[in-house]
């Protein structure tokens, strides 16, 4: 007979990771998913049926593709692992699918074929493998689902990735909060790696099986070393941005660091900043197989420290979509690092569409700028960005507008979002006092944060004889938004790491 290709894949994962409600065992739930599909949990489950040199193909994000030379010892394989993985792990939902390897495809065709046939059977939701209830259950003090009783406990798994040496990361959400009432749910994903799998499968010769296998292996275990590389610059930045952090809790955690999906939280007022980071870091390195830099797009979900950690998470993975269609827009290569954000100050809606139609003025503009571009490589147009759609306005914007508190009174800086909301002619009719008025400059500095960029902009200004902007909304792409609703929103839970250089 002739090769097999099998996948192994974990679904609903989020659901498994976030069944508990302590931060800990989520971070550790996700430490499974990795460990069940991996080579040490198939060499302790399936023993000798498993040899990591010639059945792996490549594994990451959740799933693995793996050989073997006949069905029989395949079928034998996937029995092991699977109802290993079930005694040990409750509530772990594993998927396994094989197909014979077709030598009239490439080896493209033939990894496109297996996938489909997994999506095929799990849009079924057919021969899953997964732990039932057996009615008669220990159960968990914590959120009350069923436990199984066993004298064996699954082996503990070590954490997602190590803090630095002398700090540790926070167990419980309270702890995480640093004293404040929001926390910040982030979730990561890598742009445009279907087409970079593409053009690698094209590089391997087309026909090369072994060629093939070599490469998405490589590109695979780059991936999941950039990422965490970029998680650990994040922490770095991060104690020694902030002023008066004291070891040893830290105020962030990895919770999913899988491949290029990737989720961490951290205190509510860092989530932003902590979000750009990483994708600073990341852009900054370049996979070793494809040779190629990266671009991620970021969803920031800050929400209560009680609220359920699964729908905030959901949240953030709606917010990264969202970034990613703005992204997108700006180029079709996936070359443009963006983030979108919300805040949830009380309950969260059905979608986040349903959340931004309470963004909508009275007279049918916008009130948020987001998502925002974080950083582009040089040479692509932020021209649908009008300057404005960018993080770094936004970051001028809510630094000088909390650089007003002492100035302005803070009831009048709250009350513009009140007017804001009422549209333009009730905005302008807010800011004719002088003490607001003033406020409409922050715009300028904001949009133009260098010395030379400002006065670039002054001298175009009186070659024209035109005015400085001073308006709080503005067409951006053919859409009226408002230029200080974002910052205001977010003035009082958003700190910085840095200063933006005059």
């Amino acid at each position: 007979m002739g090769k097999i290709l099998m996948i192994l894949e974990v679904s609903r994962k989020q659901d498994y990771i976030f069944s508990s409600k302590r931060l800990r065992e989520n971070a550790a739930r996700s430490t499974d998913i990795s460990y069940v599909t991996g080579s040490a949990f198939f060499q302790a489950a399936a023993g000798d049926l498993y040899d990591e040199k010639e059945n792996l193909v490549y594994s990451g994000g959740g799933h693995t593709v793996l050989q073997f030379q006949d069905r029989e010892t395949a079928v034998h394989f996937a029995q092991a692992v699977t109802s290993e993985a079930m005694r040990q792990y409750d509530g772990m939902e594993l998927f396994a699918k094989q197909i014979p390897y077709d030598a009239e495809k490439t080896p493209a065709e033939n990894l496109k074929a297996l996938t489909e046939a997994l999506e095929a059977k799990k849009a079924l939701r057919r021969a899953s493998f997964r732990q039932m209830s057996l009615g008669v259950e220990r159960l968990n003090p914590v959120d009350y689902s069923p436990l199984q009783v066993r004298t064996e406990e699954a082996p503990c798994q070590a954490e997602v990735l190590l803090p630095p040496e002398g700090w540790q990361f926070p167990t419980q959400f309270q702890e995480l909060a640093c004293g404040d009432n929001f926390i910040a749910v982030v979730h990561m994903d890598g742009n445009a790696m279907g087409k970079r799998v593409q053009k690698l499968y094209e590089q391997s010769g087309g026909d090369d099986w072994e060629l093939c296998c070599r490469s998405l292996r490589r590109f695979s275990e780059s991936i999941q070393a950039d990422f965490e590389q970029a998680f650990r610059e994040t922490v770095e930045t991060l104690i020694h941005s902030m002023d008066g952090l004291k070891k040893p809790t830290l105020p962030i955690r990895p919770v999913i660091l899988a491949g290029d999906d990737v989720c961490f939280v951290t205190a509510g007022k860092i989530g932003l900043e902590c979000a750009r980071v990483f994708l600073e870091h990341l852009t900054a390195l370049k996979n070793q197989e494809d040779g190629q830099p990266y671009a991620a797009c970021a969803g920031v979900a800050l929400v209560h420290q009680k609220f359920p950690f699964h729908q905030a998470y959901d949240l953030a993975e709606e917010l990264c979509s969202s970034a990613k269609r703005f992204g997108s827009e700006l180029d079709s290569e996936g070359r443009v690092c963006a983030m979108d954000w919300h805040i949830e100050f009380g309950q969260l809606k059905g979608s986040l569409a349903e959340s931004r139609e309470d963004y909508e003025t009275e007279d049918g503009n916008r009130l948020e700028l987001r998502p925002v571009v974080v950083s582009a490589p040089e040479g692509i147009s932020l021209e649908k960005t009008g300057g404005v759609r960018t993080y770094d306005f936004f970051r001028g914007m809510c630094q000088a507008m909390q650089g007003e508190y002492g100035k302005t009174a803070r009831g009048k800086i709250k009350d513009l979002r009140t007017a804001f909301k009422q549209g333009t002619v009730e905005s302008r009719f807010f800011l004719r006092g002088k003490e607001v008025e003033d406020l409409l400059y922050h715009t300028f500095q904001a949009r133009y944060q260098t010395e030379a960029a400002r006065m670039e902009q002054y001298r175009k200004i009186l070659d024209q004889k035109q005015a400085i902007h001073k308006e709080p909304f503005e067409e951006v792409n053919g859409v009226t938004r408002c230029l200080f609703f974002d910052a205001i929103e977010m003035i009082d839970h958003c700190n910085f790491f840095e200063e933006v250089k005059a």
